[in-house]
């Protein structure tokens, strides 16, 4: 096991909060950061941590290069992160009658000696095609790096593509040929650029503005130097400065398996909304979390569904499940997760590619998921009406809640949402007491919002039991 290096050192950082937040909660989220990446040497960090409910902090730690500090608006590479975009555009368009995920895939894909024409799409998307990665041979490589620039059509990665691993539905293995496949059928079908459609169906409608599919969409904000071991085999350098490189070769050839450039907040609002089915409906979601088991980690099994891992009982995330998928590519190391317990959302996203996916997963993640766990699910915001305070009770309940609003005197909305911030019940408050039925909502926690057309008066969590 590597030893870690621990160094101090002077680096910038800085954190944006979402007002809601309390200060005790981000400033220890910012000290957490920037403990953990300063014990591992990270050059440079974008993060962000979503409560629901609550808001959404972003911090970040270290530089792009020397005398120029990551700042939280950068685009960093999502890479691999990408597939899980394209599995809920695939599925958003299963929902709009555009396809089916049961289909096969010849009816896209054609004169392919090595890829089975009776493959479905959702063998493509969770990876039990038994197509061979084109990442895995040499040739591949010594093609990209003979010409560094090169933009490439990602029909011309297929050449790569060898005899497959298995037949198709007979084993579980990660192939990044399944999502560049994946990406060309959507372009097949919808007769535009792959670009367009996640524009479109996914970065617009989530408010994703800081979001882009690299290179058919130029990048929206400045992206950090990267530093990277790929070209000296053993030290990792600059090597945008060192060797004027462009990420043009690395993003192109990627296409569906991991071209997409993003901020940690945008990427954390995409998980967010994704899970809490704001992006697609249920019954694609629950399509999407069908699971294969693919091993254990620390112990505890994990399963791949479409374009997303599930980690069950996780030791490092308090016992909870999370969703997550990360992404590695020249440059660029990321992990994100969902808990699916409080429905909080983490992003972390670096400049190094000197890292280990691990380090992010085993060490920054756990760290700011237990800040999260340490504090409230949603800030207790303490609201007078009437010189009394609202009231909320009892709590924990069981088949009744009751709040009570001394003095009102206008109309009021109280809300009960889960814990990944779907709304569950939407109730309208006339006067100084309401009584609401909650023996249809399962035992768990959950969070009670009030508020009027000024804005939020109050939120509280509640637990039911029954």
């Amino acid at each position: 096991m590597k030893k870690l290096l621990v160094a101090l050192l002077l680096l910038v950082s800085t954190v944006t909060a979402n007002a809601q937040l309390s200060t005790a909660f981000t400033d220890r989220l910012q000290f957490v950061l920037d403990s953990v990446c300063t014990r591992l040497n990270i050059k440079g960090v974008s993060a962000a941590l979503l409560v629901p409910g609550a808001g959404t902090w972003t911090g970040t730690h270290g530089e792009s290069y020397a005398g120029h500090p990551i700042t939280s608006d950068m685009l960093f590479g999502i890479n691999s992160n990408t597939k899980t975009y394209i599995s809920t555009l695939m599925l958003k368009l299963q929902e709009l009658g555009y396809v089916s995920v049961d289909d096969t895939i010849g009816t896209w894909i054609h004169g392919q000696p090595n890829i089975n024409g009776q493959i479905t799409i959702k063998q493509l998307l969770n990876h039990t095609s038994g197509l061979y990665s084109f990442t895995d041979t040499a040739q591949f490589w010594d093609s990209v790096w003979n010409d560094p620039t090169r933009i490439w059509m990602p029909e011309d990665v297929l050449q790569f593509v060898y005899a497959p691993n298995f037949a198709p539905g007979a084993s579980w293995s990660y192939s990044n040929t399944n999502y560049l496949v994946a990406g060309l059928i959507i372009k097949q079908i919808m007769g535009q650029p792959l670009s367009a459609s996640l524009s479109n169906y996914i970065f617009s409608p989530a408010g994703l503005t800081n979001t882009v599919f690299f290179p058919e969409e130029a990048p929206t904000a400045t992206v950090p130097h990267i530093w990277s071991v790929w070209f000296s085999g053993s030290y990792q350098e600059d090597v945008i400065t060192t060797y004027a490189y462009s990420h043009n070769a690395m993003f192109s050839m990627s296409y569906g398996a991991g071209a997409i450039m993003s901020t940690a907040e945008d990427n954390a609002s995409f998980w967010h909304q994704l899970i809490s089915g704001q992006i697609i409906d249920t019954s694609s979601l629950n399509e999407m979390m069908q699971y294969i088991y693919v091993g254990n980690s620390l112990g505890h099994p994990v399963g791949y569904g479409l374009g997303i891992f599930r980690y069950q009982d996780m030791p490092l995330f308090s016992g909870h499940t999370i969703y997550e998928h990360g992404g590695t590519n020249m440059g660029f190391i990321n992990e994100n997760c969902v808990d699916s317990v409080t429905g909080v959302t983490i992003s972390v996203l670096t400049n190094q590619d000197s890292l280990d996916n691990n380090m992010l997963f085993v060490y920054i993640m756990p760290a700011l998921h237990n800040v999260s766990e340490q504090m409230p699910a949603v800030n207790k915001v303490p609201v007078q009406a009437g010189n009394k305070e609202i009231r909320i009770f009892p709590n924990p309940a069981s088949d009744q809640l009751s709040v009570e609003i001394p003095g009102n005197t206008g109309q009021l909305k109280l809300s009960i949402s889960d814990m990944s911030g779907r709304d569950l019940v939407s109730n309208a408050l006339d006067g100084n007491a309401l009584q609401i039925a909650t023996s249809g909502l399962p035992e768990g926690s959950y969070v009670l919002t009030i508020s009027s057309d000024k804005g939020t008066l109050k939120t509280q969590k509640v637990t039911i039991v029954h």
